[in-house]
């Protein structure tokens, strides 16, 4: 059965397949061009990132959920789906998925991580950005379902653009598409219980997120920084 670690990576693209005209796509590709099988790279995830170390994947933190023929459906648009445990003496487990696609077109529609876990009955509070230090804005959320809270944070790379918001997002893949591109793009999500924390603190939950996020980018090496963010901070 698939899982919903799957489900949530793997939707927040399904509306993402594509970003570029017709005329663009015939025209050329993307000057960041990524070859069948160049993102390899992020199976090779750090196996140590600061306190954490990578743990072999078990249960799910929720149940797995039947899917509908939508999300099934999702799951085969993208090229890599990566997902890995991490656990650190004394912090919560983390739950990190990647989802990648080489060639981004036209948009249909946008599926949010944060709409995804409201229509599997998450109630979802505290949406906003939390920024790291000399690094991508991370969109950050609490998901409630049944007494669970499960706090989540992701980021997208578009091209070498990291856009934050679906109004930064959909101007991004304007410009490509202005730009005769046809943009790669890579979600990385990260989450975990917030009740294997020792304390209610929500600033301190958002300081393990921004922690984690902040070691994956420290400890990640050259080919796997530059999957992650592409060649450049800069917002989009």
């Amino acid at each position: 059965m698939i899982q919903r670690r799957d489900v949530l990576g793997a939707a927040l693209f399904a509306g993402l397949a594509g970003a570029t005209s017709v005329g663009a796509i015939g025209f050329r590709r993307a000057q960041r061009a990524v070859p069948p099988g160049g993102d390899v790279v992020l199976t090779a995830l750090p196996p140590q990132l600061g306190a954490w170390r990578l743990q072999p994947s078990r249960a799910d933190m929720v149940d797995p959920i039947e899917l509908d023929a939508a999300f099934a459906a999702a799951l085969d648009m993208y090229d890599r789906i990566v997902e890995r445990d991490y656990v650190a003496p004394a912090l919560p487990r983390i739950m990190l998925s990647i989802v990648y696609k080489r060639e981004l077109r036209q948009e249909d529609r946008f599926h949010w991580p944060e709409f995804c876990y409201a229509t599997q009955g998450f109630k979802v509070r505290r949406l906003a950005p939390l920024a790291l230090p000399d690094g991508p804005v991370v969109t950050r959320f609490l998901g409630d379902r049944f007494g669970r809270n499960e706090l989540v944070g992701y980021f997208m790379r578009i091209g070498d653009a990291l856009p934050a918001g679906s109004l930064a997002v959909r101007a991004a893949l304007f410009r490509q598409s202005l730009a005769l591109r046809l943009p790669d793009g890579v979600m990385v999500r990260a989450s975990f219980l917030t009740d294997e924390l020792d304390t209610d603190d929500p600033a301190a939950a958002d300081a393990v997120l921004a922690s984690f996020f902040e070691k994956l980018l420290a400890d990640a090496g050259r080919p796997l920084l530059k999957m992650l963010i592409g060649d450049a901070l800069r917002s989009a």
